[in-house]
């Protein structure tokens, strides 16, 4: 190889035989910045060519980078290049090959520390950005980087731990506490850096709490409020907030607001709770807002039909006639049961309402409590309330639908119920919790709720194969595959695990004994059916995820004169002949029109009616 010479940019071109062949732009802009403000720091080895030129045996990337200044308008073409230029006798592809081969990346936390040399020296970030051909923002994460506990960092050059547990730390300055988080938490926790991370946030309030949620984290930064961001965490859980005084302050007058425009309503008193406690509030009774009373017509009509409807669903095997008549039955007291709901007067006279903080960051407001000392005593005129009710309870006792179909299309919701439970551990928690404080404060039963928590396990054998007893098998399988083969090794085996790991075992364990399923016995309006129908509603339960109408489960168990209205409805109309059907024949045509049209019975796309509204406070 000959002394270094100086060679016209426009003079150098790429080597053919060069033996890097892939990323070879890759962070050319961040080189290109570099040789822009610090010069080419190591010259380039060239090959005279044939045609008056030199060809770049090493340093293709430098050659790139400097063509890109060039193109830019940052160097000109005749630029001179010191190049070292090869012997005839020497081989170029050796030479390449000992060039990319021998190449030593730096360690990524030496590089940390050189960023951080340079800002230390007074290099404003900026600069240091534009020198090196990368973002302010980068910049700012690698001297975050820099700045976690050295003794972490030399356990990071060591390979004790990577990249991501390194960036877990950076979400507190204080080294103790990231010494103290990597020494005290097990071995089989720091796997996951995110449990660095929530180890170190325990404590904090993030943008995705509730309470950030209702002020809007933009109202408390108008409001003077700081905010602390995780450089390397996505979305409201990266966001800290400084000031918790500032936001209970905010959340108060937000909620205020709200309470100003419930005391026009005329309650006798409306008070903020921004947490809501049941045992804050157990010993007020609960009124509920009331439908407008039948009136009297109407409650002659409602009864003779309930009578009727008892007479008919009696029949096995009803004529299409009689299914007919059902249905115009059940749509009539669907008309008689839709009536609005209004407080009475009397009500409003001596009961408030609570304005609280609900789950979804809303302000949420319970109405109807009625403190022991304005609560009325007990008088005749209750038992003839009671008999006005049972003419109510009468429209929603009506099964709509065979008993054993109702039976089986229950089965179904409850078991979609079970298996979207599964993915929510945080409802699954809050059912739980319910169930129990039930029972601990308001002497309630078990039986009062969906959940059978005296631990049983509804059977869902008529649901088997179905969408919904897959994935609960399937996750059956997985906690067997993870739990101890002797139950004397349960409880020890329970103390090693992580949150993580038991919240999801309870998860599974709460949805496992769900009964939703609405046997002949039931009535439909009963407690557990209406805790059912919260439930769905907590997980936003889609059942056309999960039950798929065909023949065998649901079209030759109705009558012809209800396929018909289900073709109608699917088609807008039915085509002459499809009345002449025979019953399985229609059925089976049925399945294949409300295929893939999402269609679902009423009973699975409809709310459940309301619990009695005793059991519903609880």
């Amino acid at each position: 190889m000959t002394d270094t010479i100086n060679i016209p940019l426009n003079k150098l071109l790429a080597w053919e035989g060069n033996v890097r062949k892939t990323d070879l732009d890759k962070n050319i802009g961040e080189l290109a910045a570099s040789i822009f403000a610090h010069g080419l720091l190591q010259s380039l080895v060239v090959r005279k060519d044939k045609r008056g030129k030199y060809a770049v045996v090493a340093g293709r990337r430098r050659l790139l980078a400097l063509e890109s200044l060039v193109e830019s308008g940052s160097m000109k073409a005749q630029t001179l290049i010191p190049c070292n230029v090869l012997d005839d006798e020497a081989d170029g592809t050796e030479i390449s090959l000992a060039e990319n081969v021998q190449r030593e990346q730096m360690h990524p936390a030496d590089e940390f520390d050189a960023f951080k040399a340079l800002t230390d020296k007074g290099m404003p970030p900026a600069d240091v950005a534009a020198r090196f051909g990368v973002t302010e923002a980068v910049v700012k994460q690698r001297l975050k980087l820099a700045n976690v506990s050295p003794s972490l960092l030399d356990a990071y050059r060591d390979g004790e731990m990577t990249l991501q547990h390194v960036m877990a730390f950076t979400v507190t300055d204080d080294h103790a506490a990231q010494e103290r988080a990597w020494k005290e938490l097990p071995g089989y926790q720091k796997r996951d850096p995110d449990n660095i991370r929530k180890l170190l946030t325990e404590h904090e309030i993030t943008a995705a709490d509730r309470r950030v949620k209702f002020v809007t984290l933009k109202a408390y930064e108008k409001a003077g409020g700081s905010v602390r961001r995780d450089l390397f965490s996505n979305g409201d859980n990266g966001v800290f907030i400084d000031d918790a005084v500032l936001l209970e302050s905010l959340v108060a007058k937000k909620l205020e607001k709200t309470a100003q425009k419930v005391r026009k309503e005329g309650w006798k008193w409306v008070e903020i709770d921004p947490v809501f406690l049941h045992a804050n509030w157990s010993e007020c009774q609960r009124r509920h807002a009331e439908d407008l009373p039948l009136s009297p017509e109407e409650q002659q009509e409602s009864v003779a039909l309930v009578a009727e409807l008892e007479q008919l669903n009696a029949i096995e095997e009803p004529s299409d006639e009689q299914q007919a008549r059902l249905e115009t039955i059940n749509e009539r007291l669907d008309e008689l049961d839709d009536r609005p709901e209004v407080w009475p007067p009397e009500t409003l006279a001596i009961a408030g309402a609570v304005v609280t903080l609900g789950s979804d960051g809303e302000a949420d407001i319970r109405y109807g409590f009625i403190k022991p000392e304005d609560a009325p005593e007990a008088s005749d005129d209750d038992e003839a309330a009671t008999a006005e009710d049972g003419i109510d309870d009468a429209i929603q006792d009506r099964p709509p639908l065979p008993a054993s179909l109702v039976e089986d299309l229950t089965a179904h919701r409850s078991a979609a119920l079970n298996a979207a439970l599964l993915e929510r551990p945080d409802v699954a928690l809050a059912a739980i919790v319910h169930v129990m404080v039930l029972q601990v404060f308001y002497n309630s039963h078990s039986e009062d709720t969906c959940l059978q928590i005296d631990v049983s396990d509804p059977s869902l054998q008529d649901v088997e194969g179905s969408p919904a007893h897959q994935f609960i098998e399937a996750g059956r399988q997985h906690w067997l595959s993870q739990l101890p083969g002797e139950p004397d090794s349960l409880f020890a085996w329970c103390l090693a695990q992580n949150g993580d790991t038991l919240r999801g075992l309870l998860t599974f364990c709460v949805a496992k004994t769900i009964n939703a399923v609405l046997l002949k016995h039931d009535r439909p309006g009963c407690s557990r059916m209406a805790h059912a129908a919260d439930l769905a509603e907590a997980l936003k339960l889609d059942m056309g995820a999960w039950f798929t109408p065909t023949a065998a489960n649901y079209f030759t168990r109705i009558g012809k004169a209800k396929i018909l209205e289900t073709l109608r409805e699917v088609k807008g109309s039915v085509a002459p002949a499809w009345e002449k059907l025979k019953k399985p024949d229609l059925a089976a045509l049925a399945e294949r029109e409300v295929s893939g049209k999402g269609w679902l019975p009423e009973l699975l796309r409809a709310p459940t009616p309301e619990a009695d509204p005793g059991l519903q406070a609880a």
